[in-house]
């Protein structure tokens, strides 16, 4: 039994369009539209419609050249980057730089500062010690002085009142060798001073100090002393002594003393009358023993 063909109208709605429309006219079908039919094997993206395809194109193309962009953007941050860093770099080793600078500098200065300073107190000192030594040298110099003026005026001066006094206080003054030298130049004239009621007053003009070293020195004295006794007055001016200290017990005492003799002498009688110079009483001995 041979198939009997479906009318159209037995087809279901919209099939012409697939399959080709039969006419009204049971004429012959048409051939199926081949713009509506998709070719076999053909991608699902090129049976899009006509304008679908340029637009993906087109936006491909966009991604890229913004993709291309960012790149280079980046590229370009990252050149700016480097060269940022390289400045970076370059401040701050030139801040190093300075500051290795500075540190020097500070380190000269302080040099030079501890040098001045060592240099200042090594003069400080110095000085110091010069002044300290000077003054010392000084001091002993004035006491030697002071001494050998006190002894020149303590021998010339007596009172035949208390001959005794006047002795102590030269002993006060002088060591023991001078002790003995005084004593056997004195205590012969003791009787004549007694009996002539004499009596001498002296006064230094001046005081000449030697050499000082090591517990010894040496000094002349310029002396006046005028001595007054019934045979009338006697004065003598400018009487040089020389003089031998010892530094005993942190003072100073003469050890030994001798008369060199005075520049001028002068003797009146009790009525004041000039006369020729005649021996006094005057304890000055014209020797004496040496340090030993």
């Amino acid at each position: 039994m041979s198939p009997i063909p479906q009318q159209p109208d037995d087809l279901p709605q919209g099939a012409g369009s697939d399959r080709g429309e039969v006419p009204e006219d049971e004429g012959e079908p048409t051939e199926p539209d081949s713009a509506a039919v998709p070719a076999v094997g053909a991608a699902p993206d090129r049976a899009t419609s006509g304008g679908a395809t340029p637009d993906r194109a087109a936006a491909d193309r966009a991604t890229s050249d913004r993709a291309t962009s960012d790149g280079g953007a980046a590229d370009r941050a990252t050149s700016d980057g480097d060269e940022g860093g390289e400045t970076a770099a370059g401040i701050a080793e030139r801040g190093g730089s300075r500051v290795r600078s500075r540190m020097w500098r500070a380190k000269l200065v302080g040099a030079v500062a501890a040098m001045l300073f060592a240099a200042t107190a090594m003069a400080a000192v110095w000085f110091w010690m010069t002044a300290d030594r000077l003054a010392e040298e000084k001091a002993e110099r004035g006491a030697v002085s002071a001494r050998a003026g006190e002894f020149a005026v303590a021998l010339q001066t007596y009172d035949y009142a208390n001959l005794q006094a006047y002795r102590d206080q030269v002993f006060a003054i002088s060591g023991e060798d001078f002790e003995k030298t005084y004593d056997e130049a004195f205590s012969p004239l003791e009787s004549v001073i007694t009996s002539m009621k004499a009596h001498s007053s002296a006064s230094v003009r001046g005081v000449y100090v030697g050499e000082v070293a090591e517990g010894r020195a040496k000094a002349i004295t310029v002396v006046d002393s005028q001595v007054t006794s019934t045979a009338g007055t006697r004065r003598m001016l400018g009487t040089y002594m020389e003089l031998g200290l010892i530094k005993s017990g942190g003072q100073w005492k003469v050890n030994d003393a001798t008369v060199m003799g005075a520049a001028e002498e002068l003797v009146t009688d009790p009525n004041g009358k000039a006369v020729e110079p005649a021996p006094t009483p005057s304890p000055s001995p014209s020797t004496g023993k040496k340090d030993g």
